[in-house]
């Protein structure tokens, strides 16, 4: 990747870095590129707020967003998070596009991020059928991820899935330390903070993990796999 967040705000110097576009040719990158603009959100940002279709497709150079939905009495509930290097392509896909559904786009971290025009997309992947396919990919690849959260919560219990995202955190990270809070945790699972911090809390005095204000450290990786039922 070449330049730096701090130094550039031009998409041409970041494309690279998602590889979801690895199949344009050099004129449909310059189309890309021009019809892309920077953002940047600060912590606790919503981001946006409205129907999928009209979300545009979010780049992220650096940074976490997390994508949810709110039920009729106003609990929300956590789609998937976006991460350094991930990519919402729901709005370029014609499959996706059509369904009526409202979503919320919360900065949990700073974080800044490119925007591609959706109707250019769309029309870059009518013609250019690699990249139509990759694009597919992702989309599938983060349906499969929604469901597998729905399953998750219907059939899986809380301790269960929160030994399971703390190895996947790590595994992710390639570390025994995990950056997040309580509350960061249970949005990932879809939970309240109450349950998230009593379980961690069971973890801790089992010798499993320790935590600090932000952090939660594995111990003991093989009772946590158990835990997990791996």
């Amino acid at each position: 990747m070449r330049g730096s967040p701090s130094e550039s705000r031009h998409f041409g110097d970041y494309i690279d870095q998602f590889d979801m576009w690895d199949a344009l040719s050099s004129e449909e990158r310059e189309v890309l590129v021009s019809h892309t603009r920077f953002s940047h959100s600060k912590k606790g940002d919503i981001f946006f707020r409205g129907p999928l279709e009209m979300v545009g497709i979010l780049h992220v150079i650096f940074g976490a967003l997390r994508v949810y939905t709110l039920s009729e009495e106003g609990r929300d509930f956590t789609l998937y998070f976006l991460r350094d290097g991930d990519i919402t392509p729901f709005a370029s896909t014609d499959f996706l596009s059509t369904v009526s559904s409202n979503i919320l786009i919360e900065a949990t971290k700073d974080t800044k991020l490119f925007i591609s025009d959706t109707a250019v997309v769309r029309d870059l992947l009518a013609s250019n059928i690699s990249v139509r396919a990759r694009v597919y990919e992702y989309a599938v690849m983060r349906l499969c991820e929604m469901l597998l959260k729905f399953q998750q919560m219907l059939l899986t219990s809380a301790d269960r899935r929160l030994a399971r995202f703390l190895l996947t955190e790590s595994e992710r990270t390639t570390g025994d330390e995990i950056y997040l809070t309580h509350e960061e945790t249970a949005q990932y699972l879809g939970t309240a903070r109450e349950v998230v911090s009593r379980l961690i809390r069971e973890l801790s005095q089992e010798g499993l993990v320790e935590t600090s204000r932000g952090r939660i450290r594995i111990l003991d990786r093989i009772a946590l796999q158990e835990r997990a039922g791996d």
